[in-house]
């Protein structure tokens, strides 16, 4: 599928939904969110494996479990980190739209830990290439804030390998999509998606059939793909299920938390 090329999704450690994964291939390392604190070290393991060093961290949002493992890696000092892309929207909209959650106190936790590392910060800037040794990285939205939730706001981006694109759609939902669908109608084919907000309530089966993809990436718990909370399948709120039936349709392999680091290439 990537032609030598190897990605790693990091399953979750705690109950927790999360989203962490890890490119590597030719002696080039990139990572696309980074898991909750609970994952860290996991994720940690893996980028040391790979010789240590990340030569850009991309983050989708500023959500905790998808920020949280690289603000303990920054902390522990183990790996080297080149360089992070973020865009996040402005701390006064974060704090209004999400402030039960502390998720100001978390992005602030993170650009410490840049400032204290001195490591560059990239801003995504949408429809203009990101060159990483090989790697190609395509931010097809730009951190805009949408509505009233951090979710849409997630920066969409498109990684070109040696081999198969991959889309990572971060937790962006319908409320996005149309903006992308119109701006991106060509750069969203790719045969590698992973399912966007953990493949429940994000974006829409138009957005999934416009992508048209053969794989599926999943950041997805065993409860939240089965729909179930303690009570049995599909008896839980959650999307999962629906979603996964569009998917079926579409005749998709799937990959998903099934192990502590699940490895495709």
């Amino acid at each position: 599928m990537f032609r030598g090329d190897r990605l790693y999704m990091i399953s979750n450690r705690s109950r927790l939904p999360c989203m962490g994964f890890v490119f590597a291939g030719a002696g080039d390392v990139i990572g696309i969110d980074s898991c909750s604190g609970a994952e860290s070290e996991r994720v940690e393991d893996v980028v040391l494996s790979l010789g240590g060093r990340v030569h850009c961290w991309f983050l989708t949002h500023a959500h905790f479990d998808h920020i949280e493992g690289l603000i303990g890696i920054l902390e522990r000092g183990k790996v080297q980190v080149d360089a992070v892309a973020y865009r996040f929207p402005p701390t006064d909209y974060i704090e209004r739209v999400e402030r039960a959650e502390n998720r100001v106190a978390r992005v602030a936790d993170l650009e410490a830990q840049i400032r204290r590392r001195g490591v560059p910060v990239i801003v995504p800037e949408k429809g203009k290439p990101i060159a990483v040794g090989h790697f190609t990285v395509l931010p097809l939205s730009d951190g805009s804030a949408v509505g009233e939730s951090l979710n849409p706001s997630s920066v969409v981006y498109r990684v070109q390998t040696n081999g198969d694109p991959v889309l990572f759609l971060g937790d962006m939902d319908w409320r996005a999509e149309d903006k992308i669908l119109a701006e991106f109608p060509q750069e969203i084919r790719c045969p590698v998606v992973q399912m966007s907000h953990h493949g429940q309530q994000g974006v829409s089966e138009r957005f999934y059939r416009a992508v048209s993809p053969k794989v599926c990436l999943w950041p997805t718990p065993e409860w939240l793909w089965n729909n179930d909370l303690g009570k049995g399948y599909g008896t839980g709120p959650f999307k999962t299920l629906e979603t996964r039936a569009w998917m079926e349709k579409l005749g998709t392999v799937n990959y998903r938390f099934t192990e502590d680091v699940v490895l495709i290439q």
